[in-house]
């Protein structure tokens, strides 16, 4: 059966992969809680004094924009930072006002007196991008104690139409449900027109999930696969895609989602050959690895799954680790390469396999898990812990195998091999026990 067939819509709806570090949660609800004390139901006021303010801004923390802002010079950070501090100060005197009254830009006019305080603000708003006080009030929202403050501006940005906060409010609620047609919608619809492209795809994804109108989504979603640049490609804001962060899908990703609804199987195909040969986007290569690999062309699957790996994927990391490992049992106490397969044609398998010692494969599963594992994929944890209980050296894998009992993909196993791990009569079958073989068809 084709894997075309059997692909469900919602494999094309990516989140972030898991990497070197997980995204805390431990203040998550308390920085819920301060930011309701703060902010009004609609965000349309916030309660702050200016001595709060003042706090605020004496506690700012540098490494909330080093974190948000890796490549930039030190005095790119002190601008940022700077700017951010303005941002607090004026949401302390402006809390009640929309976003045309705090911006001031309809009249063209100098501002309120507030505003004339904070020159640098001034210039941002009137001479230069406001993407760029939505993008540092978006940093600001990632921290717990400045959350307040800044959902505050993103809504007050978003009413002056600034296309980065106008995305951000939107998706943001189209997340948490259903979703009313207000003007941010019909600012969401116009920055479409304009063909800017992840207003394009959200905006589709509203029409196709809320509306039915999938039809029209698809126009969409192919317009912006077609204007759409390589994901490497840099860009004039902060040298990367500004609206990046935001977690909106690619467009291919949405197209090939609503072709799987339908059984569209050269619809999936064609949009995630997009995804990965024109846009050279890792995750397309990732799905394209599975469909190729379905066909029996492994070589492909190790081309493709590699160039997902070398994201930092941590589940492509982990299914390129498996992938070594299988062919390394398939070929264990061979030392040299695999001759050439008898009869017609070579198994898939071979094909690979014949490039690399059977020590080689396994160095290639070793590095590849391990990788997955500082990313806090435990299904490659646990095996690099049980692979290293094999290898006599439990102490180092003790390491490992904490990683694997914290997640729920592999915390029940985890906790079954930590009750024999210590035992000198530790005997376990990772080849049968543990390793998930994908590719017994070949064999």
């Amino acid at each position: 059966m084709s894997p075309l067939s059997t692909i469900a819509a919602k494999q094309f709806r990516v989140s972030s992969s898991r990497t070197a570090m997980r995204a805390p949660s431990t203040q998550k609800m308390m920085g819920k809680l301060r930011c309701e004390s703060i902010l009004r139901p609609g965000s349309g006021t916030i309660r702050l004094t200016m001595e709060e303010a003042e706090s605020l801004v004496n506690k700012l923390p540098r490494s909330l924009f080093e974190f948000a802002m890796p490549t930039a010079v030190p005095e790119k950070l002190d601008l940022a930072m700077s700017v951010a501090g303005n941002l607090i100060r004026i949401a302390a005197t402006r809390g009640a006002r929309h976003g045309n009254d705090v911006l001031n830009q309809e009249t063209g006019e100098s501002t309120s007196s507030t505003l004339l305080k904070y020159p640098l603000i001034h210039w941002l708003i009137h001479f230069a991008d406001l993407t760029i006080l939505s993008r540092i009030a978006f940093i600001l929202s990632k921290h717990p104690d400045y959350r307040a403050v800044a959902e505050w501006w993103l809504h007050r940005l978003a009413e002056s139409k600034e296309p980065f906060a106008v995305l951000y409010i939107v998706n943001k609620q189209f997340a948490a449900g259903p979703i009313k047609r207000t003007v941010l919608i019909d600012y969401l619809e116009y920055f479409a027109q304009r063909h800017l492209v992840d207003a394009m795809v959200l905006y589709g994804q509203i029409l196709h999930e809320r509306h039915n109108r999938t039809q029209e989504a698809l126009v969409l979603f192919t317009a912006a696969m077609e204007i759409s640049v390589p994901t490497g490609r840099k860009t004039n804001s902060l040298d990367e895609d500004p609206y990046s962060v935001l977690g909106i899908p690619q467009a291919w990703e949405m197209y090939a989602s609503v072709k799987a609804t339908t059984g569209d199987k050269q619809g999936i195909r064609e949009a995630v050959e997009m995804g990965a040969f024109k846009l050279d986007h890792p995750t397309a290569f990732k799905f394209l690895a599975n469909i190729v690999a379905e066909e029996g062309h492994l070589d492909k699957y190790e081309e493709y799954m590699t160039k997902a790996a070398m994201d930092c994927d941590a589940e492509a990391c982990h299914e390129l680790g498996s992938f070594y490992l299988e062919l390394y049992y398939d070929g264990k106490g061979r030392d040299k390469l695999p001759g050439p397969s008898k009869g017609q044609g070579v198994c898939p398998k071979d094909l690979v396999a014949r490039k690399y010692t059977n020590r080689e494969l396994l160095q290639n599963a070793i590095d590849w898990l391990e990788i997955a594992s500082t990313g806090g994929w435990g299904p490659s944890a646990l095996i690099m812990a049980t692979l290293l209980r094999e290898a006599e050296k439990p102490h180092k894998g003790l390491r490992y195998l904490k990683i694997a009992e914290e997640d729920e993909n592999s915390a029940s196993r985890a906790k079954e091999v930590r009750l024999i791990y210590q035992d000198k009569t530790f005997k376990l079958n990772i080849e049968q026990e543990i390793l998930s073989k994908q590719f017994t068809r070949f064999d």
